[in-house]
């Protein structure tokens, strides 16, 4: 299905260059990186265990401790998503996010037209040739429906499981205010990316052009950097990239000619630059 998707898309567009296939994951890479995280995960609800259950130092201390553990944890979550949801159709009933995010890399935001101007214009989601959406109200609606469902993959696979493990309030709520900063910046640092100037005051951040670049590479190597915020589940699966090959860098070109590239305003990039 893959395939044809890709095929049908990339004859309709210009004589172009397209990103490199999905390569298959190192099972055992996986494996081990997983259990390492769930081995640091159990060692913080440990702690969160130990602590007493009534001072400002123990509760405060909780709270961190839900803070600094969702970004962990959320890093993997969103690694498995990333790969087998948005870049392969693993999941019948979500096979919708999978369609949106193959015509996000091949119709939208190719490598040549990685840039564009304007405000966010989201792909609507649906099974049947996903486009770009100029009315605001339907587009809050998709960016609320991100959200929701960055929320919902925490409160499923973080939220529920920490609560039954410690049943401790304070780290529960330091999970959950995480997970708000964490989705809402998925969607803030994504629509920077694509649209430089949207967003001057995470741009300005030290962190950004590491993102930027981080994600650029993906574009044109979809089976690297499948994390987009903390790349630590990359670095433990072994698909962390930090810089383009020689053969990448002559046909797709660097960031820097990348970003400089900008048209249209979220129309698709046959339209921007024919």
């Amino acid at each position: 299905m893959s395939d044809v998707v890709i095929s049908e898309l990339e004859s309709s567009l210009p004589a172009r260059p397209v990103p490199g296939s999905v390569e298959s994951v190192d099972r055992r890479r996986v494996l081990i990186g997983t259990g390492v995280v769930i081995v640091v995960a159990l060692a913080v609800v440990w702690l969160v265990r130990l602590l007493p259950t009534s001072g400002a130092a123990p509760v405060a201390l909780a709270v961190v401790l839900g803070l600094l553990v969702l970004p962990v944890i959320a890093s993997p979550v969103e690694w498995f998503v990333h790969r087998f949801v948005y870049h392969e159709a693993v999941i019948r009933p979500l096979t919708a996010i999978y369609m949106v995010h193959t015509v996000h890399h091949y119709t939208y935001f190719p490598t040549w037209r990685y840039v564009t101007a304007g405000p966010a214009r989201r792909l609507s989601i649906t099974n049947r040739a996903p486009k770009a959406l100029v009315s605001r109200l339907r587009n809050a609606g998709v960016r609320l429906a991100h959200f929701s469902f960055y929320m919902a993959l925490g409160a499923v696979l973080i939220w529920l499981p920490a609560w039954f493990l410690t049943r401790d309030v304070p780290f529960l709520v330091g999970i959950v205010a995480a997970s708000v900063v964490v989705s809402n910046l998925f969607i803030v640092v994504h629509d920077t990316i694509h649209r430089p100037g949207s967003h001057r005051i995470v741009e300005a951040q030290p962190w950004f052009a590491f993102l930027d670049r981080h994600h650029y590479i993906h574009h044109v190597a979809l089976g690297t950097n499948l994390n987009f915020l903390l790349p630590l589940a990359d670095v433990l699966f072994g698909t962390l990239r930090r810089e383009l090959t020689p053969e990448e860098l002559a046909e797709h070109g660097p960031l820097e000619r990348a970003k400089a590239t900008s048209a249209g305003q979220g129309e698709k990039a046959r339209a921007a630059v024919a």
